[in-house]
């Protein structure tokens, strides 16, 4: 490395020395500019009006001197920070060693391609000129620069189809590192153009994809005629994931560009469509088989009852026949409501938690049940589809926690709701407590609770402990909590990490149902939200 220069002198006293011939440089209020050949290359309409160029003062040792107007543009730091800086811890690290030989008096090549690093952590790629002579008004060298890494992937007459895509467009070398870009990435991730150049782009993979997306990724690589489309989950620059829908086309192997050219669209709105057609397909199947068993037995109750009735004369057969009836009537509103079910909220509103409740309770609540509100909150979501879900639940109190049996623990298993008021020969009355907490919502009686070997089985679709169930009742509580994409689940009696501590001793032991939601905080103010 050439030592410094003993004789550097600031860009203000550079300015007005005097030249070989006794004139003086002076450029009015300019005088941090300097020239090369007499005329100035960083003044406007040269390299400073091209934000793809740059122009610095570098001394051989790395510190920059000067930096262009221009610099800023391309690296993201102000001029004062970047002048006084190490001008290699810009460059890539695996350029390094060729920049700083290009700065040394001994070099023999002083036209040096490499990547620059940028504020927003990526690179871009540029090819540096190191004038062959230190510049007397710094003792340094004057490096010049463009960015190369648009020009080198793709040909000027395909720079406008690029600009205006709405696919992204990105070039991989052999190393999977990301060449290029296209300007569609802003659009479509929101990353700045050029800020992932220089990264492998498997980072951003989400996590449940990234091992098959990245044997696949070096499959390409390696044999690129091979390679097919991808769908996976790719992370935007505010955190969020989309769907993509990746191409990668070999380049011709003199491309001095990269290896690969993958073409990438967002596929989001096509896989939300798919999951909605599944979920429909899964309503119509689950439709089907209910329909194909379920219904054959009262059917066939009904059928041997009015058989018996004509053969005894005999009107009580028709009794079994008429509450058949009802568990029928029961099952095909059940089933309806399932098969109504969607995947999502359209349009969700504000409201109370103890407006719904009190609601709900007015369908579904027992005239020997009391219900405790212990504290209220603000919801946003669909006001109908939580209403039902609530009064499927306190029919699921109601029917175990108030009938004689509520006695014998476990009885509160029943998944299903039958809308029948509680029998005339009921116990003590039952409290229902529903109250916001920290983390949602929760449900619960006093009732006998659930057994341990049940709390996995009630939301399934169809099981029952009754004999007189549907075994959808709580099923269907499941789809609308999931439908805000919220989740429910059964917590143990006497439990706490679903209550607020200053109403735990409020919420009875008997059957627990914890809603977990989030609050407006967390989630963007048109999503669903429990606010406590």
């Amino acid at each position: 490395m050439e030592p410094r220069s003993s004789g550097r002198r600031s860009a203000p006293e550079a300015a007005s020395s005097a030249d070989a011939d006794g004139s003086k440089r002076r450029y009015g209020n300019r005088a941090d500019v300097p020239t090369a050949g007499g005329a100035a290359i960083d003044a406007p309409g040269g390299i400073g009006a091209d934000p793809d160029r740059f122009l610095a003062a570098v001394a051989v040792d790395g510190e920059v001197l000067f930096a262009g107007p221009s610099m800023p543009a391309l690296i993201g730091d102000d001029r004062e920070a970047i002048r006084g800086s190490d001008f290699l811890e810009y460059v890539h690290p695996n350029e390094r060693d060729e920049v700083s030989d290009a700065l040394s008096a001994v070099a023999t090549e002083r036209r040096v391609t490499h990547r620059i690093r940028r504020a927003n952590g990526g690179y871009a790629w540029v090819e540096s000129v190191v004038d062959d002579d230190l510049a007397p008004e710094f003792g340094g060298r004057v490096v010049t620069g463009r960015r190369i890494d648009a020009d080198r992937t793709f040909p000027e007459r395909f720079r406008e189809f690029l600009e205006y895509g709405t696919d992204i467009v990105t070039v991989v070398d052999a190393d999977g590192r990301v060449r290029y870009e296209s300007p569609s990435v802003e659009d479509v991730l929101g990353y700045e153009q050029g800020s992932l150049v220089g990264r492998s782009p498997l980072g951003y993979v989400h996590p449940d994809d990234r091992d098959r997306i990245t044997a696949e990724f070096y499959e390409a690589l390696a044999d690129p005629d091979r390679a097919d489309a991808l769908e996976y989950r790719y992370r935007t620059a505010d955190g969020d994931w989309v769907w993509l829908e990746s191409r990668a086309r070999a380049l011709p192997d003199d491309a001095a560009v990269g290896r690969l050219v993958i073409n990438s669209r967002d596929v989001s709105e096509r896989k939300r469509r798919e999951r909605r057609l599944a979920d429909r397909n899964e309503r119509l199947d689950r439709f089907a088989s209910i329909v194909s068993h379920d219904l054959r037995n009262p059917l066939s109750v009904i059928r041997g009852s009015i058989e018996m009735a004509r053969v005894k004369d005999d009107t009580e057969p028709l009794e079994r026949g008429e509450r058949a009836t009802e568990r029928i009537e029961q099952l095909v509103s059940e089933l309806l409501t399932l098969a109504r079910q969607g995947s999502g909220i359209d349009e969700p509103t504000e409201f109370s938690l103890k407006g719904v409740v009190r609601d709900a309770w007015g369908t579904a609540g027992g005239e020997r049940a009391e219900l405790v509100v212990a504290a209220d909150a603000r919801i946003r979501g669909d006001r109908g589809r939580l209403r039902q879900a609530f009064e499927n639940l306190f029919r699921n109190s109601v029917e175990h926690g108030s009938t004689s049996s509520r006695t014998k623990s476990g009885d509160s298993v029943e998944h299903g709701s039958t809308g029948s008021r509680p029998r005339a020969d009921a116990a003590a009355p039952l409290t229902v407590v529903v109250s916001a907490t920290d983390r949602g919502i929760v449900v619960a009686d006093d009732g006998p609770g659930i057994p341990p070997e049940h709390r996995q089985d009630v939301f399934e679709s169809g099981f029952t402990t009754r004999t007189d169930g549907t075994g959808y009742g709580l099923d269907i509580v499941r789809e609308i909590v999931d439908s805000h994409g919220w989740v429910i689940e059964v917590v143990e009696p006497g439990s706490t990490v679903e209550a607020d501590p200053r109403i735990a001793d409020r919420i009875p032991n008997g059957a627990r149902f914890a809603i977990r939601a989030p609050t407006p905080a967390t989630v963007d103010d048109a999503e669903p939200w429990i606010e406590p």
